[in-house]
């Protein structure tokens, strides 16, 4: 149940309230909380018989003798569950107070029915989070392990079955933001958790999101479009915080087994983004980046043939060979992606294979300087 300092705030907002005097006693008759802090951890007969009997008890002049450490005003036991779990006092001349006893009693309940729904709310959060970091972190799941792991999913009431988008977004200069803020560690746990609690007024009840760690986040949708919703979100951050991010969209999950892959290629498209200054990236669009990315080879063997071309000045030469290749080698569709008329982009080619002796219209070659390019761009 709840904790002395969380009855001790319901008794101050009550107070507030009313402006009379009030305690909470639990089932023994001591006194936890009050108005009066002197009184706390002192014993109240009438509270401890109002409790054990789950009646009211009325102090004033004619009885106050016979209630051991008490005040004259009313004492009304709480219920919870049916059970009772305490009991509520008002200080003061019962017949100027007896109105609000109800009141009060009705008022403390609901209040700390309240502060166990948040209390559950809260240990439920946690329980599903480290749940699924557990999954995101479990490369191999093996068949005893995924059925304990259904198991548990279903009772914390995580759907493996539903098939959910992961999305892994990471803030851009996260350090240098707090540096320059100068902010300290409780205001770096502040801002995580209004980020996150800005990410969930995104989400729908059965969608997730959790600080994964430093300046990641992990989102799980379920029924939007990720890219869009990551475009938005993009947008969000920045108007909200002032920051900016680069967001890897995995693999949709399926099964449980799923998790770990999209978690992992998410990350690696985070890391992709920076190299190539993309700030969303989703894994259907960016496949060859990745198999390059986790290729282990020596990168100088592919950029000899090519290096001229692949040296930093020719950024312009570069980005046609890009778009002209992603553009299916199609003059029209690749000159309006780089706005550009027709003929230029002819004459650019044709300087290419002048300047560089390399025929960016064979598409043997263009595939392999495109492949050089990519290598170039994702080496460390």
């Amino acid at each position: 149940m709840l904790s002395h300092e969380d009855y001790q705030k319901i008794v101050n907002r009550l107070m507030n309230i009313l402006g009379k005097n009030i305690n909470i006693m639990d089932t023994k008759g001591v006194i936890i909380a009050s108005g009066d802090s002197t009184r706390i951890g002192s014993f109240h007969e009438g509270a401890k018989i109002a409790a054990s009997r789950k009646i009211d008890v009325i102090i004033d002049d004619s009885n106050i003798e016979y209630y051991k450490g008490t005040k004259k005003g009313i004492n009304v036991p709480l219920f919870y569950n049916s059970e009772v779990i305490g009991v509520v006092g008002i200080t003061g001349e019962p017949k100027e107070i007896i109105g609000f006893g109800r009141i009060i009693k009705e008022l403390v309940e609901l209040m700390v029915q309240e502060y166990e729904n948040k209390k559950y709310e809260a240990l439920h959060s946690r329980a599903m989070v480290s749940f699924i970091k557990e999954i995101l972190n479990h490369p191999n799941i093996g068949h005893e392990e995924e059925k304990i792991l259904e198991s548990r999913a279903k009772l914390i009431g995580f759907d493996i079955k539903k098939q959910r988008s992961l999305i892994v977004a990471d803030i851009r200069g996260f350090n240098d933001f707090i540096l320059s803020k100068n902010l300290k560690e409780i205001d770096i746990q502040e801002l995580k958790e209004n980020i996150v609690e800005f990410i969930k007024s995104k989400l729908n009840h059965d969608e997730i999101v959790f600080n994964f760690n430093e300046d990641r986040f992990v989102i799980m949708l379920s029924s939007k479009n990720p890219m869009s919703f990551c475009k938005e979100l993009q947008e969000g951050v920045k108007k909200k915080f002032n920051l900016s991010c680069i967001i890897g969209i995995g693999p949709d999950c399926k099964d449980i087994k799923n998790y770990h892959t999209s978690f992992k290629i998410a990350n690696e498209l985070i890391d992709i983004g920076r190299r190539i200054d993309k700030d969303v990236l989703d894994f259907k669009d960016y496949k060859v980046e990745l198999l390059i990315h986790n290729l282990s080879i020596d990168s100088a063997l592919f950029f000899e043939e090519y290096k001229d071309i692949l040296n930093s000045k020719n950024k312009d030469i570069i980005n046609t060979i890009k778009v002209y290749f992603e553009s299916g080698m199609n003059i029209n569709l690749a000159s309006k992606k780089l706005f550009i008329h027709r003929n230029t982009l002819t004459y650019r080619l044709n300087k290419i294979k002048e300047k560089f002796n390399v025929d960016i219209t064979n598409p043997y070659v263009c595939m392999k300087v495109y492949i050089s390019i990519l290598i170039n761009q994702l080496s460390p």
